[in-house]
């Protein structure tokens, strides 16, 4: 992502054709490579009004807001450019922290904060570059707070390119995940237009980042060739099998089905699921749901975990075994047999399977 110059320093003095001239002390440096081209996608546009949009921002602002964004630059000290050391604007600071503020949802803030908080380096547990798929797996982020992951990607055009770190575009800003999994290739074809190929070099940045302050400083950079199988453990892709409300007949004579969002991985099972379940009458030790069919990845599957009764109940906690049948008998069984019964209850966690 670049400023433009007209942002990024404070004694830029103007540009004619493709020439721009900025004073820096007593010299004049000349660039002919300010201007953007008039061929944008849609996403190098709306980037380029969000940049515009936050820089009239900044004649809106009082002088003493102002100073606050010049004290707060001044505290970052010198950090290395392509062109030698040189130290970043309070005008510069407020259009790149709002910039990136407004990429995660939130609203211009005029005030510099108290205090910046640097966006993290993070770890991937494995990646898949594939025409089909652009998946990151193990992704660790903690839902429920201020951060989310910027991912930034650039595919290289031809072998011969190199170095594409300066090339790279936002592709998605996730504030969740699906179990630590996240799926970026609807987001990559809306931003590139063209499904990644066998072969092609990918750039990725990857940071964890707060939402509220939109500081960018540090990010983990990634490297890879596309091939079919993934960069880090050189696995095929397999998705996770589910069972979704849509498969099961979710109401019975005594027991009704609220939701379940049963999965399990592939290799080592492991199941991860929550399930919510009231009774109709009476409480019975055992309910079971048919199911409509399921992929071939479910045989007979058992895990013992806890559940849980709502907040009405004080969370009481009970002792659950949970089956699943995909074979001659087709349902999902469940069956309390510890801990504070309760008539309404929903299992939660991530458990291995025990058949």
């Amino acid at each position: 992502m670049k400023i433009l110059p007209s942002v990024a320093f404070n004694d830029f003095s103007g540009s004619a054709g493709q020439v721009t001239a900025r004073k820096v002390g007593d010299k004049t440096y000349l660039s002919t490579r300010t201007k953007h081209s008039r061929k944008t996608t849609p996403s190098q546009a709306s980037i380029r009004c969000r940049f515009g949009n936050t820089n009239i921002g900044y004649s809106k602002l009082t002088e003493g807001q102002r100073l606050g964004w010049s004290y707060l630059a001044s505290s970052l000290g010198e950090y290395a450019t392509s062109t030698g050391n040189t130290t970043i604007t309070g005008h510069n600071l407020f259009v790149s922290i709002n910039t990136f503020r407004s990429i995660c949802g939130k609203p211009i803030t005029r005030s510099a904060p108290a205090q910046l908080l640097p966006s993290r380096y993070i770890n991937v547990g494995d990646i898949w570059l594939t025409p089909e798929h652009v998946i990151f797996a193990n992704v660790a982020l903690i839902e429920g707070t201020d951060d989310v992951v910027l991912f930034e990607m650039y595919a290289a055009k031809s072998p011969a390119e190199t170095n594409g770190w300066d090339k790279t575009s936002i592709v998605a800003v996730v504030a969740s995940t699906d179990w630590g999994e996240v799926d970026l290739t609807k987001a990559y074809l809306e931003k590139f237009g063209i499904p990644i190929k066998i072969g092609q070099r990918i750039y990725i940045k990857v940071c964890k980042l707060n939402s509220e302050c939109g500081y960018v400083k540090w990010f983990s950079m990634h490297g890879y060739f596309a091939s079919e199988r993934s960069t880090l453990h050189q696995r095929l892709y397999i998705p996770r099998a589910k069972i979704k409300m849509e498969m099961i007949n979710p109401i019975t004579q005594n027991y009704e089905c609220d939701a379940i969002d049963y999965e399990i991985s592939p290799g080592p099972k492991i199941t991860s699921n929550n399930i919510t379940v009231r009774s109709l009458q009476d409480f019975l030790v055992t309910c079971d749901f048919l199911h409509n069919g399921l992929t071939d990845a479910f045989d007979f599957e058992r895990s013992y975990q806890y559940s849980r009764s709502p907040a009405e109940r004080n969370f009481f906690i009970q002792c659950m075994e949970v089956k699943v049948y995909n074979n001659s008998t087709k349902k999902i069984s469940l069956y309390c047999f510890a801990g504070v019964y309760t008539k309404h209850f929903e299992t939660f966690g991530t458990y291995f399977i025990t058949n």
